[in-house]
């Protein structure tokens, strides 16, 4: 797990782009069980005070304090099934909702 630190979102750039771009690069199901694999460290590792984030770059994922994610997107509420993808090399955060 990484620690919260190493993300600066203040460097961010909010992106509607980063899920399409990720699926046009890897394909859809690969980019799918990348998200499931994301959400599963949450389920085990965890907590309500967490969020998994997708490292778009390395296909890795980290759980990051959903407050740091909560003041920089402006979101009073993160509900179970988010996740949020991120990519150093643009600087740009997006937020996905599993459905």
């Amino acid at each position: 797990m990484k620690d919260t630190s190493n993300f600066n979102f203040n460097e961010c750039s909010l992106s509607n782009e980063l899920w399409p771009n990720f699926i046009n690069k890897i394909g859809f199901i690969k980019a799918n069980l990348a998200i499931r694999q994301s959400l599963d460290l949450q389920i085990m590792q965890g907590s309500t005070s967490t969020i998994p984030v997708l490292i778009l770059e390395t296909c890795g994922t980290a759980l990051v304090n959903s407050k740091a994610v909560k003041t920089y997107i402006g979101l009073s509420y993160l509900e179970q099934g988010m996740v949020l993808l991120f990519s150093s090399k643009l600087k740009a955060i997006q937020l996905l909702r599993d459905n």
